[in-house]
């Protein structure tokens, strides 16, 4: 099946509210209930925005899991990319990396995004009022949109948001895992292995936890990252799709130059409050600042068999070259894999299948499939 069929076809059945339903024949979704245990509070009188609390808190999520009676001994969980308000682009890709594997994909979604963000956020109209303000106020910005207004509005105000968002995210996947090991799911044996494919700033993420290993829980995982690993300094987040450029140097700015903890921001519980020094550790270590580098490179010398990426030749947000400078030091007398590929189309890194082209559908599938064929063959 071409790219743009698939990409209709599981948009058309795709649904957080039912909780078990067949996709095809050969792949099953499932849905479940998660509430985050960690929040946490700024003042944000000051932000013209819906908070976004109650859906950040307390939200849905899937598993694409192929049509097998049995438990699963290992899975796969997908994480996304940065300011993304539909699971659209990525249904396709668990699709894809399930079929391939025979493994569940988990799709979970980092706070504030996706369906834990309001729908208002995602309002054409009521977006294009925040960034035509955004471009009178500030003339020299470039790069506002409808699409982008919301996660700038926050950042320039907040720029703490990204690491608060990722912190929160980090204890809800320790959460996940925790009990998916525990063994009390119908979809999955006891101490069943995770492993990941992270996209763009899911990678970050993924890093973080992969160097801290909260809990013992990723001891042995594997990552599988495209267009995304490098160090934070590196990534170029302005992007009509992403944020406005007064929003990510504000964002820059704040985590390369103010790399402060935020105990006081964020609530955790109390039996977890220790595993928060060693996320934000790897979370330093992974921005690029130079003071933390020693960090890195000791956690990469342990990782260096267990994490893949690609990039793309044209990626302007996360550069190839920035893939090889993070990766391409030799490491416990190796080296990471690290993929370099050019498609013989136009794409970008916010769109690098661009499968509404029905004149390129054949290449883009192609395309698609090289990629998809190369992670799962790594997560196999």
């Amino acid at each position: 099946m071409l790219l743009h069929d698939l990409s209709t076809y599981l948009s058309d059945r795709f649904s957080l509210e039912n909780s078990c339903y067949a996709l095809d024949e050969r792949m099953f979704c499932y849905t479940f209930d998660f509430v985050s245990d960690i929040c946490f509070s700024l003042d944000d009188k000051d932000i013209p925005l819906e908070s976004g609390e109650k859906e950040n808190q307390h939200f849905r999520y899937a598993i694409f899991a192929p049509g097998q009676t049995k438990k699963f001994s290992e899975a796969i969980l997908l994480l996304h990319g940065l300011n993304e308000r539909s699971w659209g682009k990525y249904l396709p890709w668990a699709y894809q990396l399930a079929m391939q594997t025979q493994k569940p994909v988990i799709l979970f979604p980092i706070a504030y995004h996706i369906n834990r963000s309001p729908q208002t956020w995602n309002a054409p109209r009521l977006m294009d009022q925040h960034s035509i303000f955004r471009k009178t106020t500030i003339p020299s910005m470039v790069n506002s949109s409808f699409a982008n207004a919301a996660l700038s509005v926050r950042m320039d105000h907040h720029p703490e948001y990204f690491a608060l968002s990722g912190i929160q995210t980090y204890f809800d996947i320790v959460k996940l895992v925790s009990a998916i090991k525990a063994g009390d799911w119908e979809l999955f044996e006891n101490d069943c292995h995770i492993d990941f494919f992270a996209y763009s700033i899911g990678a970050l993420l993924t890093e973080t936890l992969l160097i801290s290993n909260p809990l013992e829980l990723f001891g042995d995982s594997r990552a599988f990252f495209f267009c995304g690993g490098s160090t934070f300094d590196t990534i170029n987040g302005c992007s009509r799709s992403i944020m406005d450029s007064q929003a990510f140097a504000s964002l820059r700015n704040h985590t390369l130059n103010h790399p402060v903890l935020l105990k006081k921001r964020i609530n955790i519980p109390e039996q977890q409050i220790h595993l928060l020094k060693d996320g934000w550790q790897a979370f330093l270590a992974m921005s690029g600042i130079e003071k933390y580098a020693v960090h890195r490179e000791n956690a990469f010398n342990w990782l260096v068999n267990r994490i893949k990426t690609i990039g793309l030749k044209k990626d302007c947000i996360v550069p190839g070259y920035a893939l090889r400078d993070t990766f391409g030091k030799i490491f416990n007398h190796r080296c990471f894999e690290v993929d370099i590929m050019d498609f013989p189309f136009d794409y970008s890194h916010e769109v690098p299948f661009p499968a509404h082209n029905q004149r390129l559908n054949s290449v883009v599938t192609q395309s698609f499939l090289m990629v998809f064929t190369k992670a799962a063959q790594f997560l196999s």
